[in-house]
């Protein structure tokens, strides 16, 4: 297939990247302008529980289209699907900007992240393209990088920009942004006509059960639905799921290109880098959600202490991708992605430390070391799934990857909620509230309660540390397969 420019331009891997970076961005940029955002569309505080899915929708959207828009640019070629993408993304933005109303914001959030969502997939793909295996790793660190940079400054930048020029700027300056990258990157596109065809079917189907999925795991921490409602809609999806397969081996078998890729999942290192990437994702979020709620309730800190505390964490991610990419090609795949895991664990369990009087050394060093760990396996992980695939499917793979963590933060969120919650409830309620010392047993309380998190968390990566041990060591090994799907 011919190109209109290599894929190996100096420019393109800048762009993709820097196309990753603003999306990021603007993920996490919602967090400081929801406030207002809120006042200006005048919610009432009656519903302000609602708000959420300002934050949820973009949610919503990313998973639908992660898998679908990593199959379509794996059929109409990758640059040009970015570039579309990409557009969609700033489509959305204008909306976002213009909107009158909360359902609109809600909506145009959606259409955002169905841009947003398939960048990270595709761009990997483009990274690799064309590059030997020994300099993939590095690409994919640097691609890791700009999503985790973006994500970091996200919060940062919204507040900056809301300050000086309103909330609807944080999304206008978007277009200017993203348009000279998607002009870039399209002039990579493929000239030829794609490769295979997508199953609308297979897509349909595979967006409404993820869709129900995001639905049950983003419940209403102020109302939330009954138990046996969320047992029934996670059966709706098992079945959704369960009918996906079953068209899915029936398109395969009948020369078709599933939107579910069922042989992929045969292969035991491809396998194992998704399911580590759903523990790793786990424990992430574990440390996103605990680190700033134990400065808040505990330290008696503002949710601006809580994000600064964070930053410790968060801003030691990108280097950890970028060190990940660079020593996977010299240490190995499989013992970097370990090494990763390791390190994640030691700065969780290190979280156990933490008491009331927090010292600045036990603050920081800590979440430095969890934060380089959760980094460095981003990139390993990635081209240990990357080098098992054909280039036809490489968007396709690094979309169901990318989907894998994002499921594991879902579920770790979830359990986080109802049993982390549970805990604290039942030691709360051993305590004689009217004991002079009510106010510090309930402190001892939560304090307990976190470090059982850090604690949990710390665990569940010793154990992705021993799924990262299935990845693979490197380029020379063999594709193995683990079960035969009949």
């Amino acid at each position: 297939m011919t190109t209109r420019a290599p894929l190996g331009s100096r420019w393109l891997l800048p762009a993709i990247a820097l196309g990753v970076f603003v999306a990021a961005v603007d993920q996490t940029a919602i967090v400081t302008v929801l406030p207002a955002v809120i006042s200006d569309i005048g919610l009432p505080v009656r519903d302000f529980y609602r708000s959420s899915w300002i934050v949820n929708a973009y949610l919503l959207g990313y998973l639908v289209a992660l898998p679908i828009v990593g199959r379509v640019a794996d059929v109409h070629g990758h640059a040009r699907v970015f570039a579309a993408a990409l557009a969609l993304f700033v489509l959305g933005s204008a909306v976002v900007a213009l909107a009158p109303t909360f359902e609109v914001i809600v909506a145009a959030r959606a259409l955002q992240a169905a841009g947003g969502g398939g960048l990270v997939p595709v761009a990997m793909a483009m990274a690799v393209a064309g590059v030997e295996a020994r300099g993939r790793a590095t690409r994919l660190g640097m691609i890791a990088a700009a999503a985790e940079a973006g994500a970091l400054l996200g919060p940062l930048w919204g507040g900056v920009i809301a300050e000086v020029a309103g909330w609807r700027w944080v999304f206008w300056v978007n277009l200017p942004l993203a348009v000279p990258i998607a002009l870039v990157v399209w002039q990579a596109r493929a000239a030829a006509a794609g490769r295979g065809r997508i199953d609308w079917g297979g897509a349909a189907t595979l967006g409404i059960a993820l869709a129900v999925l995001t639905y049950t795991l983003v419940d209403d921490p102020n109302a939330p639905r009954p138990l046996l409602a969320t047992v029934a809609m996670l059966v709706l999806v098992v079945a959704i799921l369960a009918g996906l397969v079953v068209h899915e081996r029936r398109d395969a078998g009948g020369g078709g290109s599933p939107m579910l890729p069922l042989a992929m999942f045969r292969d035991r290192a491809i396998v194992a880098a998704n399911l580590a990437n759903v523990l790793l994702g786990g424990g992430l979020i574990a440390a996103l959600v605990g680190v700033p709620l134990f400065v808040n309730l505990i330290l008696g800190g503002s949710a601006l202490d809580g994000g600064l505390t964070l930053m410790r964490l968060t801003v030691a991610v990108p280097l950890g991708a970028l060190v990940g990419g660079w020593l996977g090609e010299r240490a190995g795949l499989r013992g970097t992605a370990v090494a990763g895991m390791l390190l994640a664990a030691a700065g969780l369990a290190a979280l156990r430390a933490w008491d009331r009087d927090l010292s600045e050394v036990v603050r920081t060093v800590p979440q430095l070391v969890a934060g380089l760990g959760f980094g460095l396996v981003i990139a390993p992980l990635g081209a240990a799934v990357l080098q098992r695939v054909s280039a036809e499917a490489r968007a396709t793979a690094s979309a169901w990857l990318t989907l894998s963590r994002i499921a594991g933060m879902l579920i770790g969120a979830a359990l986080l909620t109802s049993t982390g919650l549970g805990r604290f409830y039942a030691r709360a309620s051993t305590l004689d509230f009217r004991s002079p010392e009510f106010a510090v047993l309930v402190q001892q309380a939560q304090v307990a309660t976190f470090h059982e998190v850090f604690v949990a968390a710390a665990l569940i990566m010793l154990l992705a540390a021993l799924v990262a041990l299935c990845v693979g060591g490197g380029r020379r090994d063999r594709d193995v397969e683990w079960w035969t799907i009949v």
